[in-house]
């Protein structure tokens, strides 16, 4: 095994490999189910760790979506959620409207074009929420 990391050859292509490998593990995908909501409505669920729950609403140009969570306090845990016009949780980026209020509980935006819109709840380490989600 010395002679072969020795040939400058294999260390380039055993580089090459390796940065090809955490690549792929990096593009991750998204097999949460999502659960379709029609408005208003109000879900109440349990998550934690390193999960989420995945949520999605249709919404057209013009209306107003809003958010809302709160969750059962146990010592310093949070509940959280975010809103994506991805169905992939881990390569979708936030949508750039609305404003968020009440310590981040509070999400309103008008939505800037017809679509899914998609709710991913996490919490740390874990809490049992509601989540009230309203399109008018």
């Amino acid at each position: 095994m010395k002679r072969l990391t020795n040939n400058p050859l294999f260390v380039i292509v055993l580089t090459f490999v390796l940065f090809a490998a955490a690549g792929s593990v990096s593009a991750q995908t998204d097999v949460t189910p999502k659960k379709r909501l029609t408005s208003p409505a109000t879900v109440k669920g349990y998550i934690g760790g390193e999960a989420h729950n995945s949520y999605v609403i249709r919404a057209r140009k013009g209306q107003t979506l809003t958010v809302n969570i709160s969750w059962r306090r146990v010592d310093d845990n949070r509940a959280e959620f975010s809103i994506s016009r991805s169905a992939n949780f881990y390569a979708g980026g936030l949508v750039k409207f609305g404003k968020t209020s009440n310590d981040g509980k509070r999400w309103s935006g008008k939505i800037p074009k017809t679509g899914n819109y998609y709710i991913y709840v996490v919490a740390y380490p874990t809490a049992n929420y509601t989540l009230k989600v309203d399109v008018r």
